[in-house]
């Protein structure tokens, strides 16, 4: 028999769940368990204590955002320990010491060509969440001594670390097992560069159907002028562009939502950028929905499957910026909708550290732990929940600000300027590439000019 290659399914939307029994009227109390993932044994049995595993991440409200979110990691991470049970014929309780160091080490495997196909901290996130797991099924079937740090069958140790706040030291405990590997140092990124961005832009504008051409353009500018997330911006709806459009500022306020919270936060984008967003749901959106959901049935999100009208999942976010990166032979690693969000977030540092005159990266540390409203300001643009998190950032910034002192209007005013002078190469660029130099065109170059010397006045 065949074995599946993924497994564990998502379940859809509508799907609920009993959660508890209202002991003053007897009736049972169902939850929602959208997105939740559903685990089987290769060969399609469903597996019932990774299921109720699962159960007991549901009950802790762990975030099952974009088709299983968090849960569906987890999931995901236990899912080499079901297939090295099920090729052992063994169960999970049967596990021991040996058996289990015997699956660490199995995970360390190359492909065909002699690649490496896990890294050494994907292999740590594997074991640290099947021994979770393993602790659940101790639990489960009752067993003691089934993993623990000393005579079980399993033996385990419980270590951790502490990350500093200002309000106290938070101290996190992760599960370590002698098979695992030393970890790797891991890899930070640099910004996308200007050169990637400029030919993701000329890619998009290639894009011969003229209604996914505005859909792609308007999202490379949302990633550069947001720093949002791919869920994040998959997650903004018209109405936001329409509030943020109705706002006198010359860089109006955003709404977003951040998605470690779920909450919303505020972010000033370019008044360009909103007519960017409001032109492709007046020429292309509005059609499209009308041609397939129905106006009636209009969700509200701006990006949207043209085929469909169902709103663009991340995952097709990711595939549509890898097709642009294919087009013009760039490597996707280096086009990574991410990236953007690297260098909005320097840029955000840079700024904050003009702003306050700052003068080296321990100051800004201190900064941040003891300004509150410095930091309430860097979480409202970036969404972090932790400011400790953001120390490559400082570093980058620190590292592009030499000789940078300029005020924050003229920041402004210079940013306006850039995108002012892409929308206009891109508008006649496009018109060349298409070979289409019409009233429209024409119509569209003098707004944008129109709406850059609006900004430049309301800044002055």
């Amino acid at each position: 028999m065949n074995k599946i290659k993924q497994l564990f399914s998502i379940l859809p939307e509508s799907t609920s769940l009993p959660y508890f029994v209202d002991t003053t009227t007897g009736e049972v109390v169902m939850r929602e368990a959208a997105n939740l993932p559903f685990l089987t044994w290769p060969n399609k049995v469903p597996c019932i204590e990774a299921n109720a595993y699962m159960l007991k991440l549901w009950s802790q409200h762990l975030s099952r955002r974009t088709r299983g979110g968090t849960v569906a990691t987890y999931a995901k991470n236990i899912s080499p320990l079901i297939r090295f049970c099920f090729d052992n014929q063994i169960s999970f309780i049967e596990l021991t010491d040996n058996r289990f160091t015997q699956f660490i080490n199995g995970l360390s495997i190359k492909d065909k060509s002699g690649q490496i196909i896990r890294t050494t901290n994907t292999i740590l996130n594997i074991g640290r969440r099947c021994i979770d797991f393993l602790n659940f099924i101790g639990e489960f079937h009752s067993h003691e001594n089934f993993i623990g740090t000393m005579n079980c069958s399993i033996v385990v140790q419980r270590k951790e670390f502490s990350i500093s706040t200002k309000a106290r030291l938070i101290k996190k405990k992760y599960w370590h097992h002698s098979s695992f590997p030393q970890p790797s140092p891991v890899k930070t990124r640099s910004p996308i560069s200007l050169n990637i961005i400029k030919k993701l832009k000329q890619a998009a504008i290639q894009t011969v159907d003229k209604h996914i051409r505005l859909r792609r353009k308007i999202m490379i500018y949302a990633y550069e002028v947001t720093g949002g997330r791919r869920i994040e911006i998959a997650n903004i709806k018209t109405e936001d562009i329409n509030e943020a459009l109705n706002s006198s500022e010359s860089s109006p306020l955003l709404s977003m939502i951040t998605a470690k919270k779920g909450t919303p936060r505020l972010i000033p984008v370019p008044r360009g950028f909103l007519q960017e967003c409001l032109f492709y749901m007046d020429f292309s959106r509005k059609r499209v929905i009308r041609k397939t959901i129905g106006i009636k049935n209009d969700h509200g999100y701006l990006f949207i499957n043209h085929q469909t009208g169902k709103p663009l999942t991340p995952e097709t976010m990711t595939g549509e910026m890898n097709r642009l990166c294919k087009s013009m032979s760039i490597d996707s690693s280096l086009g990574h909708g991410h990236l953007f969000r690297h260098g909005y977030i320097t840029r955000i540092m840079v700024d904050l550290i003009s702003r306050h005159n700052i003068n080296n990266k321990d100051e800004f540390r201190r900064a941040l732990l003891n300004v509150e409203s410095l930091k309430l300001e860097l979480q409202q643009y970036t969404g972090h929940r932790n400011t400790s998190s953001l120390d490559t950032y400082i570093d980058l910034a620190f590292h592009e600000i030499t000789n940078y002192k300029e005020t924050i209007d003229s920041v402004l005013l210079a940013r306006s300027a850039e995108i002012m002078l892409d929308r206009l190469l891109q508008t006649t660029d496009e018109a060349k590439y298409h070979q289409i130099i019409t009233r429209d065109v024409i119509d569209t170059m003098q707004e944008i000019i129109f709406q850059f010397r609006d900004n430049v006045l309301s800044t002055n």
